[in-house]
């Protein structure tokens, strides 16, 4: 089990990559939308975006089960 401190730092970590998602998705949109790029590229890239929310909702989760563990009965 890891520390307390340990915790915080990688929901931390979390934290930032998940505003850095976010920021960068609604970057890749502007840009998407102001240089006329193809359908299909911008689906690939939201493809991509869905990927890391995707992997941070798995990691908070196993952070979540990590601080709170099954009790018995």
């Amino acid at each position: 089990m890891q520390s307390d401190q340990e915790q915080a730092r990688a929901g931390r970590r979390l934290a930032l990559t998940s505003v850095v998602a976010a920021v960068g998705f609604m970057a890749m949109e502007f840009a998407g939308a102001t240089f006329g790029w193809p359908n299909k590229l911008m689906g690939l890239l939201e493809l991509g975006f869905a990927a890391l929310f995707l992997w941070v909702f798995i990691q908070a989760f196993r952070m979540w089960r990590q601080r709170h563990p099954e009790k018995d009965g």
